[in-house]
């Protein structure tokens, strides 16, 4: 604007001020001319501002009823007719007025008494000043007021002053003179006005808004509900009653939530136009005009200041309680209209229409509620979107005094009232302590029985609630939460100060550090009641929302998802239901549901308007592809990178407790008051668990929502909280290098544990965590999802009914041992039979994941292995020692285990015989029931690990009890058993064990040389096992067992001495005896002779007769002809007796060449075998020719046998003649006497 300019409008803003002083002269003059100041005021008759037919008025509710009749308005024309022509009244000044004169000598300055806008300042500005006025210059000063704003000759000085504006405002512009329109038309758009016309609107605003009259159209729009909520009275007696017409505005503004949307939107236009000065807004003046001066004496008026310094010092002790209410009723005002807060509009006006936040396409016309604009702009610096410095530090003061006064916004105070007045000590909580006590309240109580002792939430506060928490956000910044921040600063002080603040990572550093030392209990609790509701709410998660909003668009379909009207808690879809299910496992229903056409969502949760679910569902898509699996529509590309880590960040998160689940507790509600009511305060992830152990029990719904949870922990161990605390050094000290554990695959982190969980240097609680996490995997084989994978094909097809881990287990492995065993092909894929080696090693690690067999032997684990370790294999290897006294089914039962697991892996051979596997088995080809062959191969080798030997002798003596714990033997026999052993087999139920009947069948055939190949040399091997040991032939162990006690218990003891190490009694016979010296000590009594049992001597002879096939099966014979066999036999093949024959050759071609030890032994040899061969049972023809054979005496032998049967034929041949005579004899006498 140039200097001419300039000029031009001062000139004009002169003319103005002296046509105004002029014109309020005149209209007084004429006023009193007229006898409108004097007769009327005594008649008490006032011109009424309403036309014709107003409404009858009522006073406000604390004011005695009145009625009074509405008064005709002033005749205009009457009144100029009534003034001599051609004389204009002198001006008149308020402080010379006989009403008002002395009323203004006494209240104001006299420097003022000329300026009667000064003057009418001066008496509006105190309620005291205004209480103490006359009525007759009450009276006056509201006449003076209205004609002011109804005198055309005011509208023209308007007209002349705010020219330029006037032709702008064509609202304004276009209004009649004359009928008091023009000035509050002008007010009501004073923010598009500026220079003299603004200054001039300024005088006139502050009585414009000293009484709700002459407020543009505002008794037009709010008459009706003026009178239906008893807010005042419209008529001419309450026109000198300024408490009236302040509290009418007041009352107004508290019953907001009822006007009609044309009132509401006057009195936020009213509240927006008096936002820049605290005077305008005349009830708040009133209330605040000391507390500004104690608490705000600094801050310049203008701007909005003013408001901005009680909002702040609102919870200040020395704030009055009238000024503390005006202004909360100014606070709620603005969450009607942000336009109210001068501050926070100037400061966020261009944001607003820079990002459309007002938009028809986003909120209604017009509507600037703080939640939508709030929403929008926490919306746009979500994603990244740029808002002012000036406004963000705005939005922070807002969102800080939502946290911290309930009372400003009006949905708590409503729909919270019964909340806050029975559980929330009736709002008297201050800090945002009552925000944080329906907070708590929103938490359902777990026990049933403390819903008595605590109210449920109503649904309309749970809303209003969520919408208040949305709102504020503190879960962006914890900061804005006073009383979160208060409660965890220590906290953040100790653990997180390397997160800046404000940042959103710091709840998620205080969420890391739950379980850790540093968190204090008030911390939690406050921690707690906010995660809450950010759990249920994808957006309030700033870090999550940031990283994962355009995932959750495109995965979950919901082109929406990001638009600040679906970020109301009542809009949206459930999206997060829907991703959850993209993680599981790749189901064609899945996609049908939630991957194409996501009416998932809509189908499974019609009631539930809230996005509570969306994580899951982006971690369903983490799960899918990280299976080699993606949906249809989305197969270019699966969940960003970076919403990976915030998803996976979250889900651990969120483990640590139910009420951070809301898919767990809306459907777990009742089990856990029903199970778990008895924790009074539990730890992380304790009431998961506590579901998980009743998991049989749950109702329907909470039972798949748990065992969906069970999968996700198996495969995401972070999730289990507990195990993750007490594991984390232990999977640093044992994983980094397993060799089980490739790389950073979390997949292998269960399975490492498992591996090393008995090792001395882990950890017990570590330990007490791995056996919950086997034990609840057991309930069901989808909770392995390992197994799960590897297996499900095979599941499906041949154990479909099976649900059970362990009734999966022993289906598979029934497949896979019958395949095994008839060497066919396998119908279980090499995949699933590499895991189910895996599981049933683990199962024979513990007898407590084997919950059949727990329950069988419950009662034999307590009489035989009452103080036995469960685990280790330990409690297993107690039963197999006491098989002879065991209950039938626990026997039963033990016994299928262990057929299973000589066919599929043996946890007790790979845990104490690792080394020597690796040592000597390492072989990828090898199978598992190829394993302990091997081992029984290289176990008499010195360097051979001596407990391994002990183990490999025990299971030698099982598989001896029962071939069908010897695979190799079952396999190379197979034809041989049933063509010799048939009787056997008849005679046993399937069930029940041999006792070593089938193998000593086979061993008799041995010595026949009646064996295939194959089965020869098994059978061999096992002759010479049982050489050494004499327990590894049950047969001879059973029948012989007092005569070993009685006459080679010297052997025993010496045994007993060499083997002591804290074995008892039977294990120290099973693993000793190493050089066969007990077998030995038999030998020599059945040569003296002093045996007499007949079955145990008929035993001893069968092992001589084994002995003198192969020289190797005589473990003290071949080692003292060991030098003489390599001497004279060396180049036979052992076996059918032939290095015997070649060493007996040449004892009896040339014996001094044989050493003298081993003459000796074979001297005695000969010996045995002669007895031996004496005292063998016939058990058919054939053993009948073999005895005459070798019997020196065959030759008389075979002359009497020969004898005799002459004898009977001389006399069949004698005898057979006379008979054949009788017979024909007789006959021809029977044929006579017929004739």
């Amino acid at each position: 604007m140039d200097v001419s300019e300039r000029r031009v409008m001062m000139l004009r803003f002169t003319v103005f001020v002296f046509l105004l002083i002029h014109v309020s002269g005149e209209v007084l003059n004429r006023d009193a001319a007229n006898g409108q100041l004097g007769s009327k005021m005594v008649d008490g008759k006032h011109d009424n501002i309403l036309k014709p037919g107003a409404f009858a008025s009522r006073p406000a509710d604390s004011h005695p009823r009145q009625t009074h009749q509405p008064i005709p308005p002033v005749d205009k024309h009457k009144m100029s007719a009534a003034k001599p022509e051609g004389v204009k009244p002198p001006a008149i000044r308020l402080s010379e007025t006989k009403e008002c004169g002395n009323d203004i000598i006494k209240h104001c300055n006299p420097k003022i008494y000329k300026n009667n806008f000064a003057i009418l300042d001066c008496l509006q500005n105190d309620f005291k000043i205004m209480d103490d006025l006359s009525s007759d210059c009450q009276h006056y000063i509201w006449v003076y007021k209205r004609n002011l704003t109804k005198d055309d000759r005011f509208d023209y000085a308007a007209q002349e002053v705010c020219k330029s504006e006037l032709s702008q405002i064509h609202e304004c512009s276009q209004l009649e003179k004359g009928k008091g329109l023009i000035i509050p038309c002008l007010v009501d758009n004073i923010e598009n006005v500026t220079g003299n016309c603004h200054t001039y609107l300024e005088k006139m605003a502050r009585i414009v808004f000293s009484d709700y009259r002459l407020i543009y159209h505002f008794v037009d729009q709010c008459s009706v509900d003026i009178e239906q909520l008893k807010c005042g009275r419209i008529g001419p007696a309450d026109e000198n009653d300024v408490h009236t017409q302040g509290k009418t505005l007041e009352c107004l503004a508290n019953k907001i939530g009822d006007l009609h949307d044309g009132c509401r939107k006057q009195l936020l236009r009213v509240a927006e136009l008096q936002a820049d000065d605290y005077h305008l807004d005349r009830q708040l003046y009133y209330a605040c005009r000391e507390d500004r001066e104690r608490l705000c004496a600094d801050v310049p008026a203008g701007g909005g200041k003013i408001y901005e310094c009680l909002f702040k010092h609102k919870f200040d002790k020395m704030m009055s309680t009238q000024c503390k209410e005006m202004v909360t009723i100014r606070q709620r005002l603005i969450a009607e209209d942000v336009k109210v807060e001068k501050t926070f509009y100037s400061a966020c006006r261009k944001d607003i229409k820079e990002h459309g936040c007002n938009k028809k396409d986003k909120v209604a016309e017009g509507d600037f509620r703080r939640a939508n604009i709030l929403l929008c702009l926490e919306n746009a610096i979500k994603t990244e979107q740029v808002i002012s410095n000036e406004c963000q530090i705005e939005m922070a003061e807002l969102r800080q005094d939502l946290m911290e006064d309930y009372s400003i916004s009006p949905e708590i105070l409503n729909d919270c009232h019964a909340e806050i007045l029975e559980s929330c000590e009736n709002g008297l909580q201050r800090g945002g302590k009552t925000i944080h006590c329906l907070m708590n309240l929103a938490r359902p109580a777990r026990d049933q029985r403390k819903h008595a002792a605590q109210s449920e939430m109503s649904p309309k506060c749970r809303r209003a609630l969520e919408a208040l928490i949305q709102e504020a956000d503190p879960g962006s910044d914890y900061r804005m939460d006073k009383v979160l921040h208060m409660a965890c600063e220590p906290v953040v002080q100790s653990g997180c100060k390397h997160v800046q603040p404000g940042d959103a990572r710091v709840i998620s550093c205080l969420m890391d550090h739950l379980d850790s030392e540093i968190m204090t209990d008030e911390c939690e609790e406050r921690l707690m009641e906010i995660q809450y509701f950010v759990a249920r709410d994808f957006r309030l998660d700033a870090a999550l929302y940031k990283r994962c909003h355009k995932d959750a668009e495109r995965l979950c379909h919901a082109p929406e998802w990001a638009e600040p009207k679906s970020m109301h808690p009542n809009n949206g879809p459930l999206i997060l239901p829907c991703l959850y299910r993209f993680m599981k496992e790749n189901d064609s229903g899945h996609k049908e549901l939630c991957g194409v056409s996501g009416n998932w969502i809509q189908d499974r949760f019609k009631d539930d308007k809230k996005k509570e679910y969306t994580v899951a569902c982006l971690y369903r898509n983490i799960r899918q592809e990280k299976a080699g699996r993606k949906d249809q529509v989305n197969e270019q590309k699966g969940v960003s990178k970076q919403c990976k880590t915030e998803i996976m960040r979250v889900m651990r998160q969120r483990a640590h407790s139910v009420d951070l689940r809301p898919e767990v507790e809306r459907v777990c509600l009742k089990d856990l008051g029903m199970y778990c009511s008895d924790m009074d305060n539990p730890g992380p992830n304790q009431e998961i668990q506590c579901l998980q152990e009743h998991l049989d029990t749950l109702e329907v719904e909470c039972q798949e929502v748990i065992g969906n949870f069970t999968e996700d922990e198996d495969e995401m161990p972070e999730l289990d909280v507990i195990l993750m605390k007490a594991c984390t050094p232990m999977i640093n000290k044992f994983c980094d290098t397993d060799d089980g554990l490739e790389g950073d695959d979390t997949d292998n982190i269960m399975d490492c544990l498992i591996r090393n969980k008995n090792k001395p240097r882990m950890d017990e609680k570590c330990r007490a965590g791995i056996e919950h996490h086997q034990l609840i995997s057991m309930k069901n084989f989808q909770f392995d999802h390992k197994f799960k994978e590897a297996c499900k094909r095979s599941v499906s097809k041949f154990c479909k009914n099976k649900k059970s881990k362990i009734d999966v287990i022993s289906c598979l492995s029934e497949h896979v041992r019958n395949d095994t065993l008839l060497e066919e092909k396998h119908r279980i894929d090499k995949v699933c039979r590499k895991q189910l080696r895996a599981e049933v090693l683990e199962r024979g690690e513990d007898i407590r994941l084997d919950e059949k067999l727990v329950q069988a032997c419950h009662n034999d684990m307590e009489d035989r292995c009452k103080d036995v370790e469960k685990g280790n294999a330990k409690m297993l290897e107690c039963l197999k020692r006491n098989q002879k006294v065991l209950s039938k089914p626990c026997h039963k039962l033990l016994f299928k285990r262990e057929q299973e697991e000589a066919v599929i892996g043996d946890y007790k051979v790979h845990s104490v015989c690792k080394a020597m596997i690796k040592t000597y088995c390492d072989d990828d080809d090898m199978k598992e029931d190829e394993i302990l062959p091997c081992l029984r191969k290289h176990k008499d080798k010195q360097e051979f690990d001596h407990k391994c030997r002990e183990l490999i002798v025990k299971r030698e003596i099982a598989e001896n009890k029962d071939y069908r714990l010897n695979p190799e033997l079952q396999k190379k026999c197979r034809l041989d058993i049933p063509k010799f052993c048939k009787n056997v087999l008849h005679t046993q139920k399937n069930d029940d064990e041999l006792q070593g009947k089938v193998v000593t069948c086979l061993r008799k055939r041995f010595i026949e040389k009646k064996l295939s190949r194959d089965c020869n040399d098994v059978i061999r091997n096992v002759i010479k096992d049982s050489a050494h040991n004499y327990m590894e032939d049950p047969v001879l162990a059973s029948t012989c067992e007092k005569e070993i006690i009685k006459y080679c218990g010297d052997e025993h003891e010496m045994a007993m001495k060499q083997n002591s190490g804290g074995l008892n009694k039977v294990e120290m016979v099973q693993s000793s005896d190493g050089s066969g010296k007990v077998v030995e000590c038999l030998k020599q009594n059945f040569l003296k002779r002093i045996i007499t049992n007949d079955a145990c001597k008929q035993e001893i002879q069968r092992v001589i007769q084994e002995a003198q096939i192969d020289i190797n099966i005589d473990p003290l014979l071949h080692m003292a002809c060991q030098r003489d066999l390599q001497k004279f036999c060396g180049d036979l093949e052992p076996g059918e007796g032939r290095r015997m024959a070649c060493l007996l050759a040449e004892l009896e071609d040339h014996p001094k060449q044989v050493s003298q030890e081993c003459r000796k032994l074979l001297d005695k040899r000969k010996q045995l075998w002669e007895l031996a061969a004496q005292g063998k049972p016939v058990e058919g023809f054939h053993d009948v020719y073999q005895q005459i054979v070798a019997s020196p005496s065959k030759n008389y032998l075979l002359f009497v046998i020969c004898s005799i049967i002459g004898v009977f034929f001389l006399v069949g041949i004698t005898c057979g003649r006379i008979y054949v005579a009788n017979i024909f004899e007789r006959a021809v006498k029977s044929l006579h006497g017929i004739h």
